[in-house]
């Protein structure tokens, strides 16, 4: 896989989108070795969690590669909108949580890419935008659905109505960052953040994804059906009960320890 290199630390492995020279363009080829890096990860049990970062320092992902999209007849541009949602669908549901690590500049497909996984962590020189409609567009891989349902209709829509990139302190303001880090630092810190979710057991962190997503989907009721159902399944599984045992023993052992 030419333009996605792979690199495992623990149990994070990290997937660089690996095109430099085009800043990290999300060509066909890039995109389908994306979709295929993340299904053998899906049966790698010593990955529990996926980073995602950009080669370079100029760029996460600029976008589509326009390159490729110059003589799209309509019926084209229908059925690659589809097919990249499609891949991205696929990292939004990936049952192991998912961090973008922003490097660079995240554009157009670049930060619908980003948008598509569970977590966020942006250098602070970066900026990040939705700039379709400059070129007579909108976004096509879920950006006008994802973004409004994480910061709002109205934030959402000037990103797009403008086009215009926004800073990442505006980012982490407006909750499209979950952190915004000084750029040399920013795996180091990404790396940290994914081992505290690694610690945790695979199979609780994939239903509590699953949960979230179903009430974001259907609604409250669904929701709070899905959390207990969730909670009940876990219940009494080989990892929860370590987990409950550890932590009476560690309560036990501080009441010793302060008698």
């Amino acid at each position: 896989m030419d333009t996605i290199s792979q690199q495992r630390f623990d149990s994070v492995t990290v997937l660089t989108l690996n095109r430099p020279e085009r800043m990290n363009a999300l060509s066909k080829p890039l995109l389908q070795n994306l979709d295929e890096a993340f299904a053998n990860l899906a049966a790698d049990t010593r990955t529990h969690v996926v980073v995602l970062t950009g080669a370079g320092s100029k760029a996460f992902s600029a976008g589509a590669d326009i390159n490729e999209q110059r003589d799209f007849s309509p019926e084209d541009a229908y059925a690659h909108m589809r097919w990249g949602q499609a891949i991205f669908e696929r990292i939004e549901t990936f049952a192991k949580p998912t961090i973008a690590a922003i490097n660079g500049v995240a554009f157009g497909g670049g930060l619908e890419l980003a948008l598509a996984c569970d977590l966020r962590v942006v250098a602070d020189t970066v900026r990040l935008g939705l700039p379709e409609i400059t070129l007579g567009s909108f976004p096509g891989w879920g950006g006008t659905q994802r973004l409004p349902a994480l910061i709002g209709a109205s934030r959402a829509l000037r990103m797009m109505l403008v086009g215009d990139p926004v800073s990442a302190q505006w980012a982490l303001e407006a909750g499209l960052a979950n952190e915004v880090v000084d750029a040399g630092m920013l795996l180091d810190q990404t790396l940290a953040l994914a081992n505290s979710i690694a610690r945790n057991a695979g199979e609780a962190l994939a239903e509590l994804k699953s949960v979230v997503r179903t009430g974001l989907r259907e609604g409250r009721a669904a929701g709070l059906e899905a959390e207990a159902r969730g909670v009940g399944a876990l219940w009494g599984s080989p990892a929860q009960k370590a987990a409950q045992q550890a932590f009476f023993a560690r309560k036990k052992e501080a009441g010793s320890a302060a008698g």
